[in-house]
């Protein structure tokens, strides 16, 4: 019922006024909103908002196998490969054999890049304090109720499609 009565709103009103009602436009919205702000923050470093987050996926000290990285950020392996690259070649990670396992690798933070990951983790939480200072506890956990439902959502949404009921 509720897709029924978008699709007629839509028909309705222009996109700009309806979307502004829509969760995923908005979730879309804020995100690409915050990944600007952090690219425009780390291309002062020669760096990406995904350089940054890789670099605060690795375990300080014990470095990160590389095939847990990419599932954890929810990152293509190519796209992975070419920030692990450009943050080789600007001397912040190394990648090291495990000793046992020769086919496994680790990614391990350099001092360079444990300084840059210091500096992502700054921005990060100066952005998460600034975004929360003035929203009331209930609202935020309200926020968190909404948004941890969305991993849950999508999964429902996937097997609907699997079964054509979304077309």
């Amino acid at each position: 019922m509720q897709c029924e009565v978008f699709l007629y709103i839509y028909s309705m009103e222009s996109f700009e006024s309806v979307a502004d009602k829509v969760v995923v436009y908005k979730i879309r919205e804020a995100w690409l909103n915050i990944a600007k702000l952090y690219n425009e923050m780390a291309s002062e470093y020669d760096a990406s908002i995904s350089m940054a987050f890789i670099l605060l996926t690795i375990d300080q000290e014990e470095g990160t196998p590389v095939t847990k990285i990419a599932p954890r950020m929810g990152m293509e392996p190519n796209s992975l490969s070419r920030s692990l690259k450009s943050l080789e070649d600007q001397g912040m990670i190394i990648r090291i054999k495990d000793e046992v396992d020769k086919r496994k690798v680790y990614i391990k933070l350099t001092d360079q890049g444990s300084k840059m990951r210091v500096l992502a983790l700054k921005a990060v939480f100066h952005l998460e304090k600034t975004i929360i200072k003035d929203i009331p506890k209930e609202k935020l956990e309200t926020f968190f109720e909404v948004i941890n439902h969305v991993p849950e959502a999508i999964k429902e949404f996937r097997n609907k499609l699997a079964f054509k009921e979304v077309r």
